[in-house]
């Protein structure tokens, strides 16, 4: 039989910590100006234009700028953190850049 969770009593050796801020809140800009860094439209662009070469690697981008490429995901993400990219855009790039065919 199922019944309602009742509140329990803190134990004596139990203690609660309540902890404040007094940091002011961040302005609107910043906050849009941090989750600029998400959108990554700049890397959304370096792939529509640049990708071409790169065709059947894996790339890491920053920005408009490509950290590093190769056959092995995981070692293109070491030399991009070498490098000290801390959070590249990492992706695979297909081998062939066909249009997919949605038929008649």
């Amino acid at each position: 039989m199922l019944r309602p969770l009742e509140p329990r009593a803190l134990s004596e050796r139990q203690r609660v910590r309540l902890t404040l801020d007094d940091q002011p809140l961040p302005s609107a800009s910043a906050i849009v100006a941090a989750h600029q860094d998400f959108r990554r439209e700049e890397e959304m662009l370096w792939l529509a234009h640049q990708a071409g070469p790169y065709a059947g690697q894996w790339v890491a981008l920053s920005g408009s700028r490509l950290i590093a490429h190769g056959a092995d995901a995981a070692t293109v993400r070491e030399a991009a953190r070498a490098a000290g990219v801390e959070r590249p855009l990492l992706t695979h790039l297909p081998e062939d850049a066909e249009l997919p065919f949605g038929g008649w």
